[in-house]
């Protein structure tokens, strides 16, 4: 838990390093999150479809709306937004920290997110099967790409975005604590 209460604590930080053990604790935890605010948006839903099952109608009779409704209805929606919103900015932060710590641009974060976004794109939308595979296939490729590089170990000694946060061949420290650049 420390490495997720971290990243709050560097909230809006894209300076600097974030080694692997900050990312994927900050990722895990954030996810086992927003995975108990998903079972909880749609524990409704599964009722609200078993009284219709159980009621002898079709589960087509469930309209779009009534769903939207029960949504609506459902506090877990507004505490799911309000906790998405507030995890946001950290999230960015500590991917572009990072790929700082890779020796990577923080840049690399719009492909990363436009990846993102262009798959829900194709998603809502009804392309060709064509390119639907196309960017399909390409969006795996960058999927792929990231995830080697998050795993990728800390690049060794300091960076043009700082030390390593492993201490790994940084130049020796003072016993003031202060690197020593000589």
């Amino acid at each position: 838990m420390k490495w997720f209460f971290k990243c709050f604590k560097q909230y809006a930080d894209f300076s600097g390093r974030a080694r692997r053990k900050e990312y994927w604790w900050f990722t895990v935890i954030n996810f086992i999150i927003m995975l108990i605010f998903i079972i909880g948006l749609m524990v409704p839903i599964f009722k609200m479809s078993y009284a219709v099952a159980m009621s002898g109608g079709d589960i087509e009779d469930f309209s779009e709306m009534e769903m939207v409704v029960t949504m609506l209805k459902n506090p877990f929606i507004y505490i799911y937004l309000i906790y998405y919103l507030a995890v946001l900015v950290p999230s960015i932060a500590v991917f572009v920290r990072r790929m700082h710590d890779i020796g990577r641009s923080g840049y690399w974060a719009f492909l990363y997110f436009g990846a993102s976004i262009i798959a829900q794109i194709i998603n809502l939308g009804n392309y060709g099967t064509g390119v639907t595979i196309i960017i399909g296939m390409a969006l795996l490729f960058i999927a792929i790409l990231f995830l080697v590089w998050l795993f990728t170990d800390s690049q060794y000694g300091p960076n043009q975005w700082g030390p390593n946060p492993k201490g790994e061949g940084n130049p020796e420290e003072a016993t003031t604590g202060e690197v020593q650049l000589s």
